[in-house]
């Protein structure tokens, strides 16, 4: 039984893949839901101030992109959901690679400058 990073003594295993801030898109393989709500910061380093603008369907995420054991995640400084304007995403907010085989990120080709 996998106990979450809260309920553990041990602090997490985290690589920082990069210092650069990317832009992603939510993707679905398949269908169910309309997007995923924040998840909290995988490297135990900030809490989830809240979980206001979460992602919908298709929306573009940017933040820098962390391993924490073994797992990919996006920990998220910006969203923007189809139709509306780049916001800030909440302090602590992330999201994983990979969810359950449904929800996925992947990198975007467009340029994206350091903040």
């Amino acid at each position: 039984m996998m106990l979450s990073h809260a309920l553990r003594r041990e602090a997490p295993v985290v690589t920082i893949e990069s210092h650069e801030t990317v832009e992603v898109s939510l993707l679905k393989r398949r269908p169910g839901c309309t997007g995923m709500f924040w998840r909290a910061d995988p490297t135990l380093t900030t809490l989830l101030e809240n979980n206001n603008n979460w992602p919908r369907d298709g929306a573009k995420l940017r933040g820098k992109v962390v391993t924490v054991d073994g797992a990919k995640w996006l920990l998220a400084s910006e969203v923007k959901n189809k139709g509306q304007d780049w916001v800030k995403a909440p302090g602590g907010a992330a999201m994983p690679f990979e969810y359950d085989n449904h929800y996925y990120l992947e990198l975007t080709t467009s340029d994206v400058e350091e903040a």
